[in-house]
């Protein structure tokens, strides 16, 4: 013991003391100074209260923060280290041409979206931009069509702030619902065909009550994800002159007996699509979505959930040369098919009301020019990027 006093003298260890004293000292008073304001004080925080209540809403914050932070860190990589990276993996590539797994792009034009996203809708919030659709329907209080109008009504109200969800409606019951989970309450002011909505009056009325770059009719059954919105703001973004007559449509997916979970978010609704759904016929049109310039006081009165109606105003639109669009690949919109089927409104009483009313103005409509296949333009992905193109239709398209 005195051995190792006289190697180590003891000035040496009251220095020692005093420095890690003074490194504590500074230590302590500045993170003591500065922890009631740092986000990871106010997030463990959070935790604490949290856990005394049985509640761990904010873990996942937490949580979320290590991951981008765990993001953050693997992003800075220096530019030696990522060539040096690059080139081993290319020549690993080489020796290995066939066994090599090359990997995933990262899909910017998503994360592209998503920023724009974000903007749009900071200037939704903060009104400085208008919304990107009025999208609105009608529908009976029907208790065979609960679970589906329920779902919809959901469905719709997350797509705001981007859409505006209006529901036309007479009956007090389903107005008093629509309006207490969000949506829009509109009287139905011009009726046909025993009290069905005529469409070019739902049109006219939303326009005349709401700001919007687009307005669309949907079947009251179908259900969107946010593909709706990444297609119509790059729309709203590209070439497409939004002063002249423009009209997207889109095929949609038939899936049976949606159940709540199914339809409760855009994920669950995406894989449902994808697992069991079926895309329908061309013949079948279920949303409109047009400009505001769209010429509607020129249309004739046909009213919603009959048959002829949806190719005919397609038809029409091309022949009066007003831009078509195909939305089919990158809206996703989901038809909740009951245990009425997928031509519910063939069997409907005045099923033939639109045809009729069509055929004793114009004489003879030419409907399979109305098709989604006669459609030139289209919407698509195309090297990862959501993209507007043109194609050839088949001669029968002509009008």
């Amino acid at each position: 013991m005195s051995e190792c006093n006289e190697k180590v003298p003891i000035w040496r260890i009251v220095l020692l003391f005093i420095v890690c004293l003074s490194v504590y000292l500074y230590l302590y008073t500045n993170a003591f100074d500065g922890m009631n304001t740092s986000s990871v004080f106010r997030v463990v925080e959070g935790d604490l209260q949290a856990v005394w209540k049985d509640k761990f809403g904010s873990v996942s914050y937490y949580l979320k923060l290590m991951e981008q932070s765990d993001k953050s860190l693997k992003i800075e990589v220096s530019a030696s280290q990522s060539k040096t990276t690059a080139t081993a993996a290319a020549a690993a590539a080489a020796s290995h041409p066939t066994s090599t797994k090359t990997k995933p792009k990262v899909d910017e034009s998503t994360q592209i979206n998503s920023t724009l996203l974000e903007k749009f809708k900071s200037d939704l919030l903060a009104n400085k931009s208008e919304p990107l659709l009025t999208l609105f329907t009608s529908w009976n209080d029907s208790p065979e069509k609960y679970l589906v109008h329920n779902l919809t009504l959901h469905n719709w109200v997350m797509l705001r702030p981007f859409v505006i969800p209006v529901i036309f409606t007479n009956e007090t019951s389903v107005a008093e619902d629509c309006a207490r989970n969000g949506f829009e309450v509109r009287h139905i002011s011009a009726a046909a065909a025993d009290g069905i909505p005529v469409l070019k009056y739902m049109y006219k009325d939303a326009m005349d009550n709401y700001n919007s770059t687009f307005y669309a009719y949907s079947n009251g059954d179908i259900l969107y994800t946010e593909t709706l919105i990444k297609t119509l703001l790059l729309l709203r973004n590209s070439t497409l002159d939004l002063d002249k007559p423009a009209m997207i449509v889109g095929q949609r997916s038939n899936v049976d007996n949606v159940t709540e979970s199914e339809g409760s978010t855009w994920g669950n609704i995406t894989r449902i699509a994808k697992e069991r759904g079926k895309l329908f016929t061309g013949w079948a049109e279920d949303y409109f979505i047009t400009t505001r310039s769209f010429p509607w006081k020129d249309i004739a009165e046909v009213v919603i959930g009959r048959r002829a109606y949806d190719n005919w105003l397609v038809f029409n639109s091309r022949k009066s040369k007003h831009v078509v669009i195909d939305g089919t690949k990158t809206i996703l919109a989901v038809h909740q098919t009951t245990k009425a089927g997928n031509f519910e409104g063939h069997g409907h009483k005045n099923r033939d009301y639109n045809h009729n009313l069509l055929v004793k103005m114009y004489k003879r409509i030419k409907y399979n020019a109305g098709v989604i296949e006669c459609i030139e333009k289209y919407t698509n992905y195309e090297n990862e990027e959501l993209v507007m193109k043109s194609r050839t239709v088949h001669k029968a398209c002509a009008v």
